[in-house]
């Protein structure tokens, strides 16, 4: 898994630094409702504005997992609870000789 994962972090990092190296002029981004301009490099731009939509889906993806993991942690109380009720009744079970 560790390796998977440098196959595909080591070259997206080589990419992401060649565009950012490759795009350094300046763009003006005019705030309009606030009459407020802000110059800032082309690749910080494009790649703050990548990673804005990255943290956008993943959390409009981890939202409906929220019901899930709350179902799940319900059931793992009641789970835990049936499992200690078990322990204390199986002493007091006879036990039957065939």
């Amino acid at each position: 898994m560790r390796r998977l994962s440098l196959l595909i972090t080591l070259p997206l990092t080589l990419v992401c630094i060649i565009f950012a190296v490759a795009n350094r002029q300046p763009v003006t981004i005019d705030l309009w409702p606030f009459a407020l301009a802000v110059e800032t490099p082309a690749f910080v731009l494009v790649l703050g504005t990548l990673f804005l939509g990255l943290l956008c889906g993943a959390g409009l993806s981890w939202i409906p997992l929220l019901n899930w993991r709350t179902r799940a942690k319900a059931r793992e109380k009641k789970i835990s609870k049936l499992e200690q009720e078990l322990a204390v009744a199986k002493p007091t079970v006879p036990a039957t000789k065939p």
